[in-house]
């Protein structure tokens, strides 16, 4: 048996945000993304899509952590629109050591703004936005932090902005203080407001699952499916009706 699937999928905590999806892709947010090694941490902002490579028999856990709605998608649509797994690093590597000494040395010139970088100097940047701890805590807004959580249980894939964007990324400069939560929210909000029409587009064909909390929401979203008129056909939709699945369902039958 494999040990991952022919499907990622991506998960979020609220039904509003799944038939949001369905009915206008996925649109591209910044994400806080904290890098540490032994001597450094950097403390980032990443437009992004992230996906996970999790089989249904071991994905409870990730269902838990960030929502009990998600949509499941070909892995040949992946790697058709350029996402990549995530390069995940230990913090006591040497990798992660030289990684950040080049980041230091690419900023060791001056105040140049991370968008004002020669083609080549970006090219480092575009690893650093695919790089994750290996293990570390697991912070979300308003949620009591896991420790030690191994980020790379999660398997993930990830979608970023081309490098010639201006929105490459934020933070790039490792820093020593940490913003707090609410202030990190209004960083966001601000900034996903100038990306908000940045998105990443599917298909129906697309899809392999969609995924609800409850059995009792299938006709729901069944009925968001058919309201989509153009990109969703009948024919699509009685398909896609076959292929919703519940926690409820995944927890008893997988």
């Amino acid at each position: 048996m494999s040990l991952s699937s022919n499907t990622i999928i991506h998960f979020t905590n609220t039904k509003s945000n799944l038939i949001g999806i369905l009915k206008d892709n996925f649109k591209l947010k910044y994400c806080r993304e904290t890098i540490e090694t032994k001597k450094k941490k950097a403390d980032l902002l990443i437009p992004m899509v992230s996906f996970c490579d999790i089989p249904f028999s071991q994905i409870l856990k990730h269902i838990d952590n960030y929502g009990s709605y998600g949509i499941g998608l070909k892995k040949e649509w992946a790697e058709r629109n350029g996402l990549n797994p995530v390069l995940y690093v230990d913090k006591n590597s040497s990798l992660s050591d030289n990684f950040f000494e080049h980041i230091y040395k690419l900023n060791s010139t001056g105040d140049k703004n991370i968008n004002e970088l020669e083609i080549e100097e970006k090219y480092i940047y575009d690893i650093f936005r695919y790089l994750k701890n290996y293990e570390g805590d697991l912070k979300r807004f308003q949620k009591k932090p896991i420790k030690d959580y191994r980020f790379s249980d999660e398997r993930e894939w990830r979608f970023v902005l081309n490098i010639e964007s201006k929105a490459l990324m934020l933070g790039a400069i490792p820093t020593t203080h940490s913003k707090n939560d609410n202030t990190i929210k209004e960083i966001k909000n601000v900034l996903n407001e100038e990306i908000e029409n940045e998105k990443l587009s599917f298909d129906p064909d697309d899809i392999n699952y969609i995924i609800v909390k409850n059995e009792s929401e299938r006709d729901s979203i069944i009925k968001a499916l058919e309201s989509v008129k153009g990109k969703f056909p009948l024919d699509q939709v009685k398909r896609l009706t076959s292929r919703i699945l519940s926690v409820e369902q995944i927890r008893n039958d997988f």
